[in-house]
């Protein structure tokens, strides 16, 4: 009998916010996941974005391959992922939510979608974005996720509630084939803003990154561009609070999927497997970056959880993995095919409670616009402690972290151990070709120019968009830090109100 499965995959949940890591989070859900089955201490995305984290887990290749360091990309109709495998096994495959798709393939793979996504569909952010998120419209985006702060109500909280929703409906009917169902949804990406009392609650222990106003010698012009350096500290503090809020506000949305899931799996008396993932982390504030698109340890670790039948309880694996390994470890324990030339490895001897790969170096990318207006490939290899990352044409500023002695990554051992990074360097000569990456970019924003022209030409494509937000959602969060000086755009500007105290604290 094939085992049932189910992913839940947020977005942007750093693991170092979890209970029992180094910031603390009260996550019940996730812990009773750690107890009851296997965890990856040293789980890492491909690449620390949205749109190439989740195509390269799909097809289980890295960003180089696929050409997709961008989240205006996609997938070619042709490229089976993983889903394809597990569907000509027999398997009805299931996006409850958000995968992040672009372009008219929204599915690649899955047979069936039960609720929609956040993001547009298309290759352009159609101009009634405004209509929908309000004041929040640009603060999905790094440049502008710290303009509005605070405890209230927002579109990723109500959109994550319709996915939970649609989840639980969907677990709650019967289904005639072995099910493979992904739930996506959007927290705890910003903007930052939790639910008031999760919000008032970690405000009291935030406390501020020790790289938080750093300039460190290693950040290269490219990491540069992506620091805020002009954010208040007390913003910062209220960014961490808020964030924790939304993880914890995501574990209990994990809870309640994985009871659906045991209702479900019980009542047909099937194997099961359940997961939970996300497909890159948050600085908050260290090194001065807010968000994704660095390899710094926030930015591209990931959690990966799994518990189910057969599947080892309380293990831990810390040995280094990658988001690539998913899709070679799901179809290994569906009994299917595993996608050919795929980049990640199956890890599930390792669920078995066997022993596993050990020595191995996982590499992630990126690819950012350098101040000469140029794409810039990077790229990370992690191996034992150790973790050395490297920019095209800034080579000088090349980095080596202990991470295990290192987690804060204060410390460049780049100088101090030129053996050590010679190692690294002739591990990526083998592994990459920066400039080909390069040229590949330019390849695929010309590309996407063209299919955005066309597509305002055509009409906008919003098929699978969820809209359906109150207004409540789209105003100033009642706990308001940061809020718009004016409408949102992308040359808005924001307002400090300092940060707040509990109701009963304000009264005498």
């Amino acid at each position: 009998m094939r085992p049932d499965i189910l992913l839940f995959m947020s977005d942007q949940h750093a693991p170092q916010f979890m209970a029992g890591a180094e910031m603390e989070v009260d996550t019940p859900n996730l812990d009773a996941l750690r107890r009851e089955g296997t965890s990856f201490s040293e789980a890492y995305t491909a690449c620390p974005l949205c749109v190439p984290a989740r195509m390269a887990m799909l097809s289980g290749m890295r960003a180089a391959r696929t050409g997709i360091f961008t989240n205006n990309d996609a997938l070619p109709d042709t490229l089976p992922t993983f889903l394809h495998h597990l569907v000509a096994a027999g398997y009805e495959t299931v996006l409850v939510g958000r995968m992040h798709f672009i372009g008219p393939d929204q599915r690649h793979g899955f047979t069936r979608r039960t609720a929609p996504d956040f993001t547009n569909s298309g290759w352009v952010r159609p101009p009634w974005l405004v209509e929908d998120f309000g004041v929040h419209t640009q603060t999905m985006g790094y440049k502008w996720c710290t303009h509005v702060v605070g405890g209230g109500q927002s579109p990723v909280l109500c959109y994550d509630e319709m996915v939970t929703r649609a989840a639980e409906e969907y677990l709650a009917r019967p289904h005639e084939k072995p099910q493979f169902i992904l739930v996506g949804t959007y927290g705890p990406h910003f903007p930052y803003v939790a639910p008031p009392e999760l919000f008032y609650k970690y405000l009291k222990t935030a406390r501020l990154p020790a790289t938080f106003g750093t300039r460190d010698d290693f950040m290269n012009p490219v990491l540069c561009a992506l620091q805020e350096p002009d954010i208040r500290p007390e913003v910062g503090l209220a960014c961490q609070a808020a964030y924790k809020g939304m993880v914890e506000h995501t574990d209990g949305l994990v809870g309640r999927v994985r009871r659906a899931f045991g209702a479900f799996v019980g009542g047909r008396g099937t194997p099961h497997l359940f997961g939970y993932l996300s497909d890159h982390g948050d600085t908050i504030g260290e090194h001065g970056v807010f968000g994704k698109k660095t390899f710094f340890e926030k930015s591209v670790k990931i959690p990966l959880l799994l518990a189910g039948t057969g599947v080892a309880a309380g293990r831990r694996w810390d040995e280094p993995v990658s988001i690539l390994d998913v899709g070679p470890t799901v179809c290994a324990w569906a009994g299917a095919e595993t996608p050919e030339r795929a980049d990640g490895q199956s890890l599930a001897s390792i669920l078995r409670g066997e022993d596993g790969p050990r020595g191995r170096a996982v590499l992630s990318e990126s690819m950012d616009k350098g101040p000469d207006g140029r794409w810039t490939y990077g790229c990370m290899a992690r191996r034992g402690t150790y973790k050395f990352i490297t920019y095209h044409g800034y080579e000088s500023q090349n980095m080596l972290f202990d991470v295990a002695a290192d987690p804060l990554e204060q410390n460049n051992l780049a100088a101090a151990r030129p053996g050590m990074c010679e190692e690294f360097r002739w591990l990526l000569r083998q592994a990459t070709d920066p400039a080909a990456a390069e040229a590949l970019q330019a390849q695929h924003t010309k590309r996407a120019r063209v299919l955005a022209a066309f597509e305002k030409q055509t009409g906008y494509d919003d098929r699978e968009r969820y809209r359906d937000y109150p207004e409540e959602a789209k105003r100033p969060p009642e706990v308001c830090v940061t809020s718009l000086v004016g409408g949102p755009g992308k040359e808005q500007s924001s307002v400090y109100h300092g940060l707040p105290l509990r109701p009963q604290e304000g009264k005498a």
